[in-house]
């Protein structure tokens, strides 16, 4: 039996083929699925059902799909989100934008990397900031993991620490491996902080690219500034920009920090597969 219930919108590019009359297109599915699964994909602007074929498929893998618009669960062929085309939706410093307690901007805040995991999900991007693979692990999960490894690693390394300093003079103790952990804290931490500006600058760059966002300032490092000196803002922007939190509301614990009714982005025309 068919199910209906899905994680992600995919999205179909059209194929110029027909099997007895019906155009095909070519969809990319939004993660590992069962044959028989149905789910909705966006094709010119319009939904419509795919049934995923017998054997099922793997994350971002393609397959050929009848293309017969209105068939969508959400009916009569919904258009994709369009995303504004040239420029950002809104400021960088727009951060509180949709309220103090809007999801997107505690995750910014306390668990950007995990933020920045959502918004790569919505792109179809892996957690390197660059096209997903089929099979690829999901971007959110990786960051989250991350993260989470990253605020564990910070407690045992001050619980470390403080068991090297004399609670007397509140210097290290003579012989105690103070400063080989310290050291090794310093290298985690740099290291750590240059994968954060990558994969912010990496996902920055695409999405300037994929909507014609020309630089405003800082040419040809903008992308690298932002990411390097206002990340969370960065972030932030990216999640504004890539989500109709207008109309849906955000999600912390979700794939896409978005309900799975969100529509499927529309970059200048062109769908994100």
């Amino acid at each position: 039996m068919s199910t209906t219930k899905q994680d992600y919108e995919p999205m179909a590019v059209a194929m110029p083929t027909a099997v007895k009359g019906v155009p095909m297109v070519e969809v990319s599915a939004p993660s590992d699925l069962p044959g028989g699964y149905v789910f909705d994909a966006v094709a010119n602007g319009q939904t419509f059902s795919v049934t995923v074929p017998a054997g099922g498929v793997s994350r971002g893998q393609t397959f050929s799909a009848p293309f017969v618009p209105g068939g969508g669960r959400h009916g009569g062929g919904v258009p994709a989100s369009a995303v504004p085309e040239g420029r950002w939706k809104d400021g960088l410093c727009d951060c509180c934008m949709f309220g103090c307690c809007h999801p997107a901007l505690w995750m910014g805040i306390c668990c950007r990397l995990a933020l920045l995991g959502q918004v790569q999900n919505r792109l179809r991007l892996n957690w390197l900031g660059v096209r997903a693979n089929p099979g690829d692990r999901s971007p959110f999960k990786v960051l989250l993991g991350i993260t989470i490894f990253a605020m564990v690693w910070s407690q045992l390394i001050s619980n470390l620490l403080k068991g090297c300093i004399d609670p007397n003079t509140g210097l290290p103790i003579e012989g105690s491996p103070f400063w080989s952990i310290y050291s090794v804290n310093i290298a985690f931490s740099l290291a750590l902080g240059v994968f954060s500006i990558y994969v912010i600058l990496k996902t920055r760059r695409y999405i300037r690219e994929s909507s014609g966002i020309p630089e405003e300032s800082c040419q040809g490092c903008e992308d690298c500034c932002c990411a390097t000196w206002c990340g969370c803002c960065t972030v932030l922007q990216m999640a504004r920009h890539t989500a109709e939190y207008e109309t849906y509301a955000g999600q912390c614990c979700s794939e896409t920090g978005l309900p799975v009714s969100a529509p499927q982005l529309q970059f200048g025309g062109a769908h994100i597969v």
